[in-house]
């Protein structure tokens, strides 16, 4: 028998791995392939490099952990962007026209600072990261320290103090612990308010109980609307411009808060607390901030509008010492029923205290750190981001200055 055996032609089929052709989406999808530095303080500058960036910095979302950065610049290969000043450790992440791309995880370290504060205690003193350094002495308990501020190595203090011989008060600065008088030998002076501004000091106080304030050491005697006791409290410098802020007794006895603008005085309010008018003094581009406690009311005025944070409870005291400007948000710092507070755009923040009673005077800031200082008890404290740290030796004054430093 013979077998016939038929072939089917069949199709030849070759297997050699998947190898997709890459679309238009693909080839434009981005990429990160490196970051640089990969850790660093809050503000630090960036670089992505990569592929398929935008070219315009506003088509790139960049984001640290979920935390939107700014970009500063962008190229088809890089950006560079800030750290953002809230964000925290975490993966960074680069979105371009609905593509994203995870990158390697940006690590966020801390500063090392050295933290200064003043304060009008037992002498004239002033603390460098919980030490006190000792100045002078001054009689009775008057007198004390009333400003700080800190140029590359160089600490200045200003303050006065008190002796039973005439004439009394002697206002004064100490550059490095060395003393330099500025009030005339045969006048009374004392300082509440010291700023540094480029290479200029200014001190700010009174001499014979008339308002003055001192640039350089020389003498600059402000007006008043009546002829009573009157004095400088704080002081800002803003370009050109001398803002000065304080009290000043009425022709009728009124406790008055004023403000002064190179050498032109404001009027506020009346009914601020004897002897002590306004408190301090903030500018924010062309406007004006000073902070008081009138009418028993913990209060600020904006380009003379007076805004109430907290009114007279009526059972304990509201009090509001300090103001500040960051980020276009208001900082007011106070006392409120024996409680040590702020006030973040009219939010009050209560801070914990130790003893019976406690009150903010003084506040600064570092990137995203929240420096408080103020008193708890009697004793010369500070708040860290709401964390109190007592300083040496319970001095008996609640802090007047904070000067924040980035160790080099």
């Amino acid at each position: 028998m013979k077998l016939s055996v038929c072939l089917l032609a069949m199709p030849a089929l070759f297997f050699s791995g998947c190898v997709k052709d890459p679309g238009p989406a693909e080839a434009d999808k981005v990429s990160i392939s490196s970051i640089a530095p990969s850790s660093g303080p809050a503000g630090t500058r960036v670089v992505i490099k990569g592929a398929h960036f935008g070219v315009d910095p506003s088509d790139n979302i960049v984001k640290f952990n979920n935390d939107s950065a700014a970009v500063l610049a962008s190229a088809v290969d890089s950006l560079i962007v800030i750290a953002p000043a809230n964000g925290t450790s975490g993966p960074v992440t680069v979105a371009v026209a609905g593509s994203t791309a995870t990158g390697p995880v940006f690590t966020y370290t801390t500063d090392s600072v050295d933290v200064y504060l003043s304060a009008p205690a037992m002498g004239v003193v002033y603390w460098k990261n919980g030490q006190e350094v000792f100045l002078a002495s001054t009689q009775n308990n008057i007198g004390g320290a009333y400003g700080i501020a800190v140029s590359d190595t160089n600490v200045y203090v200003g303050g006065y103090t008190h002796f039973s011989t005439y004439p009394g008060f002697e206002a004064a600065y100490w550059k490095n612990g060395k003393k330099t008088t500025i009030s005339s030998p045969d006048s009374a002076g004392d300082v509440k308010a010291l700023v540094l501004s480029g290479n200029d000091l200014y001190i700010g106080g009174s001499e014979n109980y008339r308002p003055v304030y001192w640039k350089n050491g020389v003498k600059n005697s402000l007006p008043m609307f009546g002829g009573g006791y009157a004095r400088v409290n704080a002081l800002a410098i803003n370009g050109n411009d001398v803002y000065a802020a304080g009290y000043e007794a009425g022709p009728n006895n009124e406790e008055r808060s004023v403000y002064w603008k190179n050498g032109v005085e404001t009027l506020l309010g009346t009914q601020g607390l004897i002897d002590i008018g306004a408190t301090s003094i903030a500018t924010n581009g062309n406007d004006v901030y000073v902070c008081a406690t009138d009418s028993g009311s913990a209060v600020y005025w904006k380009n003379g509008v007076r805004v109430v944070l907290e009114k007279f409870p009526g059972d304990a005291p509201v009090t509001a010492t300090s103001i500040a400007v960051v980020n276009n948000s208001v900082y007011v710092t106070g006392s409120y029923r024996g409680d040590a507070v702020y006030w973040k755009d009219g939010a009050r923040i209560t801070l914990a205290r130790r003893s019976y009673s406690a009150a903010a005077s003084a506040i600064a800031f570092y990137k995203s750190d929240i420096y408080v200082g103020g008193g708890d008890g009697g004793a010369t404290v500070y708040w860290k981001n709401g964390v109190e740290t007592p300083l040496c030796c319970s001095q008996y004054g609640n802090v007047s200055s904070i000067a924040i430093v980035k160790i080099r």
